[in-house]
């Protein structure tokens, strides 16, 4: 299994320094805009989570592409056909995306510590809470695709389609929830941030990500027990 994940992250290290580029522009615009305009924190602070969930985006996006191009070229039969157990195979893929979260969480930190320095507020328990509970979000959605990515063989069209449920069906009415509940007005982030501030809202998403993470698990491994992966 070693063998597996090291090759896997070493051939999509592309997505990383995306990733990477991605964080260190855009948390020098960011830094640029509050010393230049001091007083549109919150504006700055909205934009920056924005860009952190683009960096989440990004240094996730290799993981359904992989598991996609390594249905393509069978490497998934053989890897099957080697040894690998249905198992270990469904426990391969959940620690790719757990590592990739890991890295991806451990960036956006960073980049919370460099804007910090102009404003203390940019890293705060809060702010790590959040992006911890974005992270988690991400990365179980992500891995609610995988299934989907089997049957269609193709990342963009399972993406597309879980993207557009949980997006339109899920994502947008929360959001939208939150600011009526909150009375906030400023962006369609704010009031799922401060209730998020609150604590209730962020252990419920947890324990959403955390049984997603369960459910489809078991999903996978029914899907690859199936057979007819590649």
């Amino acid at each position: 299994m070693k063998g597996i994940l090291y090759g896997n992250f070493l051939l999509n290290k592309k997505w990383f320094i995306a990733a990477g580029i991605t964080a260190v522009l855009g948390t020098a615009f960011c830094a640029f805009f509050v010393s230049l305009v001091p007083n549109n924190e919150g504006v700055v602070a909205t934009l920056f989570i924005g860009l952190q969930l683009v960096v989440l985006a990004i240094i996730m996006e290799w993981l359904g592409r992989n598991l996609e191009a390594n249905i393509k070229c069978r490497f998934t039969d053989i890897t099957l056909a080697g040894g690998i157990s249905r198992n270990m195979f469904v426990t391969s893929e959940l620690l790719k995306n757990v590592i990739t979260i890991g890295i991806g969480l451990v960036m956006c930190i960073i980049m919370q510590l460099v804007m910090s320095v102009f404003d203390r507020r940019f890293f705060t328990l809060e702010t790590v809470k959040i992006i911890m509970v974005l992270a988690s979000s991400c990365g179980s959605i992500e891995w609610i695709v995988n299934p989907f990515v089997i049957d269609f063989k193709s990342a963009e069209k399972a993406g597309l389609v879980v993207g557009l449920v949980f997006g339109f069906g899920l994502v947008l009415p929360i959001m939208v929830l939150c600011n009526v509940l909150t009375e906030e007005t400023e962006s369609l982030l704010s009031g799922f941030i401060t209730l998020l501030s609150n604590g209730w809202l962020l252990l419920i998403l947890l324990g959403i990500s955390t049984a997603l993470y369960v459910i489809f698990y078991f999903v996978l491994l029914e899907r690859v027990k199936k057979g007819d992966v590649c």
